[in-house]
């Protein structure tokens, strides 16, 4: 019991040792920190100008280092042809009037100072857009040696001409322009960081920690370029800032060209419906309708009004005229297949769709024949023989009618016969003209699969550029 009471007063003892320390040496040394970077910021912004160039020689310009980090693409916007960028600027340069000897202020190696309260390059964007811009108040790093680091956090629009020809496979070409705002090259020159005074090299820009919506980032460089004006004759200096972006096409990729594409593929089945089938038409209207719903949906998704037409309404715009002009083939196939056709199919005609076997083997419509099993090849003589027929008879029905009841039932039988000929013909004119109908349908299937297949092609060698 007393080695635990010893222990315990030992363990206090120790406890207090340390407390000891801390209020004897820790917690003065944290005063002499601050109060050494008190004294000096005192020291630093006595008689200092934060509107003076920190230029060591008055012809001398002040060099000034840029770095840019992009954080996100905001946006886009293809109507007022902006884009909307969120980044850091880190700027850095030397002023000989912030150095101080670290052996004078504790051993002091850095401080930081509001942005307001020393000079700074007044880096603009140069190609500013008007919107929502917002820039944070950072506070610049200081060195011991002068050195001064400044890293601003920027949400800026800017102008940026778009080309939306490959809409929504397209890729955007934006730049962003900065300049120091009313000193030319001979007072401020810019430089890329980490490549001092080197105006021929290209910085990389990182894109690993972007994380964009609907945007990536293929490219980005930063490039230097100096440029003279009408009214001066000093040359000003651009740090440029090129971004080559991508679109990512998921939404659009399910929403607008699959449809397209399938109500593209659907119009070539209009004609494989039977023409006198009252569905045909339904079908077409109905075609009609889903690639205007399609359209409507591209107008919504994409309300924008550019000088550039994407070549996706372009292929809307083509499969809404196939689309009509089926539904308008189909009506008069329609028209002549389930009509009231009491003329002959014309002879021209009847060979070329009724006769030519070569024709209909080519197009899987097999040898045609009428109700009664004859070929096409008897064509309209059908008519001719039954009417011979039953000319044929009447001298045989007249020798056999010696009174008036005999004559009537003549009459009789011949009406019946004239009548069943008539209507045989009838049937025949009508099978013939559907045969036609149905030819055209097939040949005019063909010629929409062959008409979409080279949409498709076209279009698709137009979406990859």
């Amino acid at each position: 019991m007393y080695k635990e009471a010893i222990h315990t007063m030992h363990i206090n003892g120790k406890a207090a040792a340390l407390f000891t320390i801390f209020f004897v040496v820790v917690n003065p040394l944290k005063e002499d920190i601050f109060e050494s970077e008190h004294r000096l910021q005192n020291a630093l912004m006595t008689n200092y100008s934060s509107t003076v160039r920190p230029a060591t020689e008055l012809d001398k310009p002040v060099h000034v280092q840029l770095m840019l980090d992009l954080m996100r693409i905001d946006e886009l916007d293809a109507t007022k042809e902006t884009m909307t960028t969120t980044f850091m600027l880190t700027q850095t340069w030397k002023d000989l009037r912030l150095a101080w000897n670290t052996s004078q202020y504790g051993g002091v190696k850095s401080i930081r100072l509001k942005d307001s309260s020393i000079w700074r390059p007044d880096i603009e964007v140069a190609n500013q857009a008007p919107g929502l811009s917002l820039t944070s108040e950072a506070l610049p790093f200081i060195s011991y040696d002068g050195t001064v680091v400044y890293v601003p956090y920027k949400t800026v629009p800017t102008y940026c001409a778009m080309d939306l020809t490959l809409f929504p496979y397209d890729t955007q070409k934006c730049i962003i322009k900065f300049t120091p705002w009313t000193h030319n090259a001979l007072e401020i020159d810019l430089g890329l960081f980490g490549h001092y005074l080197n105006t021929t090299d290209q910085m990389k820009i990182p894109r690993e920690s972007l994380s964009d919506l609907q945007w990536e980032l293929l490219e980005g460089t930063a490039t230097l370029s100096s440029k003279k004006f009408d009214c001066c004759p000093e040359k000003y200096s651009f740090f440029e800032v090129s971004l080559q972006m991508s679109r990512k096409t998921n939404f659009y990729r399910y929403v607008v060209t699959w449809p397209s594409v399938v109500a593209c593929f659907l119009v070539p089945f209009l004609f494989a419906i039977p023409s006198h089938s009252s569905q045909k038409i339904t079908y077409g209207l109905a075609l009609m309708i889903f690639e205007s719903i399609i359209i409507l949906t591209f107008a919504e998704t994409n309300s924008f009004d550019h000088k550039t037409v994407p070549n996706i309404a372009i292929f809307h715009l083509i499969t809404l005229i196939l689309t009509s002009t089926s539904l308008l083939l189909s009506i008069f196939i329609v028209s002549i297949s389930c009509g009231d056709m009491r003329k002959h199919v014309p002879a021209w005609l009847q060979r070329l769709a009724l006769t030519d076997s070569y024709l209909r083997t080519v197009l899987c419509l097999g040898q045609y024949r009428d109700s009664k099993g004859y070929s096409s090849g008897r064509g309209g003589g059908f008519l001719l023989e039954e009417t011979h027929e039953t000319h044929h008879h009447e001298p045989e029905l007249r020798t056999i009618s010696e009174n008036e009841v005999t004559r009537d039932v003549s009459e009789s039988l011949r009406a019946i016969a004239e009548k069943m000929s008539s209507d045989e013909s009838r049937i025949k004119v009508t099978q013939d003209w559907r045969e036609v109908g149905r030819l055209l349908d097939r040949v005019l299937f063909f010629l929409c699969i062959l008409t979409v297949l080279v949409l498709l092609i076209w279009s698709a060698r137009l979406w990859s550029g």
